[in-house]
């Protein structure tokens, strides 16, 4: 059987929930949109990005259909950040939620939906607690590899990150990496000389970090606040994305707007998202 609600409904739903607590983000300037879009299971446009972002996209596949998050996964495909906006360049996803990727495709239009932060994390038992964007440098570069230098002990290892991860794009571009050092299927490793690195989202809800300890660079803790404010030096967009040709008015369009809106974005926030920074 069809189930469809309309974002108007999703809207009022959302609204009412802003007002039984402070979790929404203040009101953003939202696109003229037309809320009395309905979707259906045969018009819900397919969603693609970053894994750190699945459960987002659960929610709001869930909440747009009447359905469980369990029953959204035929509208779903989530992976690698690179391959989700290689899906949006071949036409096999409609919107695609993720951070800019290393190799992003031209046609489309992109939009920051929510805040994150690429973060570090080292065993429990390192004596390491902060350390310097040069020092991130000198490690992700392969031009130190002990810990001698940075006050701990021992060979540092490297947790890697699986090929086309959007946190590798977000390590080489605010801090530069050697990627054959940081690209592979990582060993759960947690002594006190290890270092890992992804998106704060990750750490914070998807349990990333579980096991390690995250720690503060140049002298700040990635935090919500201090991602929100831009202390936190290595934060990045996240982005909602479309084909520059998607039709005005459409179902991918007009999702891809409504997550930019105030309503969308009390949506993210309500499910432990940051909001965009505007």
């Amino acid at each position: 059987m069809k189930r469809f609600v309309s974002l108007l409904a999703a809207g009022a739903f959302m609204l009412s929930l802003a007002a039984c607590g402070d979790f929404a983000p203040d009101p953003t300037d939202a696109p003229d949109l037309a809320l009395d879009y309905s979707y259906t299971e045969d018009t819900f446009p397919q969603l693609a990005g970053s894994t750190a972002y699945e459960p987002l996209a659960e929610a709001v596949a869930a909440i747009m259909l009447g359905c469980s998050r369990e029953e959204t996964g035929g509208f779903l495909s989530f992976g690698a950040t690179d391959g989700a906006w290689a899906s949006l360049r071949d036409g096999s996803a409609d919107v695609v939620i993720a951070p800019e990727g290393s190799d992003m495709p031209a046609g489309i239009q992109t939009a920051p939906i929510s805040r994150d932060a690429l973060v570090f994390f080292t065993g429990e038992g390192s004596r390491v607690s902060d350390i310097s964007s040069d020092e991130l440098k000198d490690i992700f570069s392969g031009r130190e590899d002990s810990w001698t230098a940075f006050g701990g002990e021992g060979e540092i290892e490297i947790l890697t990150r699986p090929e086309g991860s959007g946190s590798i794009a977000a390590l080489e571009r605010l801090i530069g990496c050697s990627e054959e050092l940081v690209t592979g299927e990582s060993a759960a490793l947690t002594g006190s000389n290890v270092i890992g690195f992804g998106l704060w989202s990750e750490c914070s809800l998807l349990g990333l970090a579980d096991g390690y300890r995250i720690i503060s660079v140049d002298g700040v803790a990635p935090t919500a606040d201090t991602i929100r404010s831009g202390e936190y030096a290595l934060a990045l967009d996240v982005l909602a994305g479309v084909d520059a040709g998607a039709e005005e008015g459409g179902a991918g369009h007009t999702l891809w707007l409504w997550l930019q809106g105030s309503v969308g974005q009390a949506f993210i926030s309500s499910q432990g998202y940051l909001e965009a920074v505007r």
